[in-house]
């Protein structure tokens, strides 16, 4: 049976580990026998025949490659499967290539997951599988009177910072405090994540200029509706695609104020379907079976 190999980013090592641990737990519960190796390991004795192997370019100098596995290769240079040297022979590894949606990626109908024969596009998804998403839910309208922001918060050309800010600076204005938990700074477990988007005032998505500009759909969108929480978003591309599910604003002052007048109105019902749209559409079992689907598996 083909195995899956993960050869990456070991968990809480970088903001990629995270994608790298989605994938593993999906293939795994979908029967696969599944491996994460990183260029640290002694895989010397290990037997890497017919498998697939998941990486990314920062990690990936160690990877063995060979002539009878597959490779999904995201910002990895590609040049470097092509004329492998194997003893006496020369091969081609067999790969394809995974990009997430952004103008750069630019698609058959904009479709956010497209395969074109040579590279897969695609967003993340919620790292929940679809068994763990609870849509019998009673929402519970604002509990809390904190907002946890889970993940990083900055400048540079990259950040979410000024765009952040503004949504912070209006909780505080209605009595909410600000609490910034940085995961791979100091990493927190899965089930402590879930909890602190749960129990936060409100979950939000917000992107910073280069995300907003470029139309990149973040996890977190999936992530805080697949725990249960209402969609919040200064996202144009992730209001295009969640459509009534969300709350959107560019102005995040002013999508403070009207996800917290959403919140207390909304209904378990609202709630339900939006995560149903996520576990139906998008988890980590969906985003497997487009890339087995690439290779005809």
């Amino acid at each position: 049976m083909l195995k899956i190999i993960i050869w990456g980013h070991k968990l809480h090592s970088h903001t990629h580990s995270y994608i790298h641990a989605a994938f593993y737990k999906a293939f795994k519960y979908m029967g696969y026998e599944t491996f994460w190796f990183d260029d640290q390991d002694d895989v010397s004795a290990f037997d890497f025949s017919n498998s697939l192997f998941i990486t990314e370019g920062q990690v990936d100098r160690k990877i063995p490659k060979r002539n009878d596995c597959l490779y999904v290769l995201h910002n990895c240079n590609s040049y470097e499967y092509k004329n492998v040297t194997i003893g006496s022979s020369t091969i081609d590894c067999t790969s394809i290539g995974l990009q997430t949606y952004t103008n750069y990626r630019k698609t058959n109908k904009n479709k956010v997951i497209h395969f074109d024969g040579d590279t897969l596009t695609m967003c993340w998804a919620t790292d929940l599988l679809p068994h763990e998403i609870n849509t019998d839910i009673h929402y519970n309208n604002n509990k809390s009177k904190n907002f946890t922001w889970v993940g990083s918060k900055g400048g540079s050309v990259f950040g979410n910072e000024n765009e952040l800010d503004p949504f912070i600076e209006r909780a505080k204005q209605n009595g909410i405090s600000f609490t910034l938990s940085n995961p791979w700074g100091n990493p927190i477990s899965f089930d402590e994540n879930i909890r602190l988007i749960r129990e936060s005032y409100l979950a939000p998505t917000i992107v910073g200029a280069w995300q907003k500009e470029h139309n990149y759909i973040p996890c977190r969108i999936f992530k805080n509706i697949s725990y249960g929480k209402m969609g919040i978003t200064n996202s144009k591309s992730v209001k295009d695609m969640f459509g009534d599910f969300v709350v959107y604003s560019d102005n995040t002052a002013e999508l403070f104020d009207m996800a917290a007048a959403h919140d207390s109105i909304i209904t378990n019902k609202e709630m339900k379907n939006a995560m149903e749209f996520v576990k139906n559409n998008h988890t980590y079992i969906n985003r497997v079976q487009s890339i087995l689907d690439c290779f005809e598996l």
